[in-house]
């Protein structure tokens, strides 16, 4: 019977493969995902910068917009793979797992929770300095054409040519440089595309807010458990001090009652003595 009992013992407590290997992925994936977020808060923060000193049509500006995009992409994938990895490791059954695993277990998945509530804030800065940027690059341009046409209609030969009665009605073209006009089109193209990359990141933005609650859940539902594990630790250490706390006191009891026995046979001796010295 007591062989019996040693033998169950370790099962519960034996290595889980599933379980280290996925903690393993998570712990992978989530450091990579922390790596790309730092980089996507750093390219946020200098958009914002230039955002506000007005320096919205710099290819520098474009460059940086390009590399956020990336590592927001970047993230995303990660972050579908941590939710599945997450969605294993929850699924393993309790029993199968030691206290440390749970706790393990429980604090990997607030840290991703934690990570991705992080690069919803950066995403949703990153999706609002992208949109002021192009009202900023829009007004800017609409500002060149307004310029342009106020300078071909100071042309006197221009002027002369829309005055004539017998002239037919005709758009009127705004001549550029050569330079100018690639300039021109180069800011129209890059307007079209942080539109279409606007529109993608806040396509995802909905499937990231599903993972998101999912995770919330998860971690709502494994904290009453660990909860509970929390508090039988606390319970035991508050025991063990306690009972330190007695046997201090025991002790200190016991120093006690050495010290008054020591003394009363001290005080016998020296009767003792005088008895002698009286009698003899």
């Amino acid at each position: 019977m007591a062989i019996d009992e040693v033998s169950e013992v370790p099962h519960s407590f034996s290595d889980n493969p599933e379980f280290e290997d996925n903690v393993e992925k998570l712990m992978t994936n989530l450091f990579e995902m922390n790596g790309h977020l730092n980089t996507l808060q750093q390219f946020v923060s200098a958009l914002r910068r230039n955002k506000e000193e007005g320096n919205v049509k710099s290819k520098m500006v474009a460059n940086i917009d390009k590399k956020a995009v990336f590592h927001i992409n970047e993230i995303t994938k990660l972050i579908k793979a941590l939710n599945a990895s997450v969605h294993i490791v929850s699924a393993i059954e309790e029993s199968a797992l030691n206290k440390a695993q749970l706790l393990s277990r429980d604090k990997l998945i607030r840290d991703v929770k934690y990570s991705i509530q992080e690069f919803q804030e950066a995403q949703r800065e990153f999706t609002s300095t992208s949109k002021a940027m192009n009202e900023q690059a829009r007004a800017a341009l609409a500002q060149e054409e307004e310029e342009a046409r106020s300078a071909i209609d100071g042309d006197p030969k221009q002027a002369l040519a829309t005055n004539d009665q017998n002239s037919q009605p005709q758009q009127v073209v705004i001549e550029r440089e050569a330079i100018n006009n690639e300039e021109f089109a180069y800011q129209q193209n890059l307007i079209q595309d942080r539109d279409r990359e606007i529109s993608h990141i806040e396509s995802g933005i909905i499937e990231l807010n599903e993972i998101f609650h999912d995770l919330g859940t998860i971690v709502q539902q494994q904290g009453h458990l660990v909860d509970n594990i929390e508090s039988n630790i606390y319970s035991v250490a508050n025991s063990a001090q306690s009972g330190a706390r007695e046997l201090r006191k025991a002790m200190n009891y016991q120093r006690g009652s050495s010290r008054s026995c020591l003394v009363m046979l001290g005080v016998l001796i020296i009767l003792l003595l005088m008895f002698i010295l009286v009698v003899f």
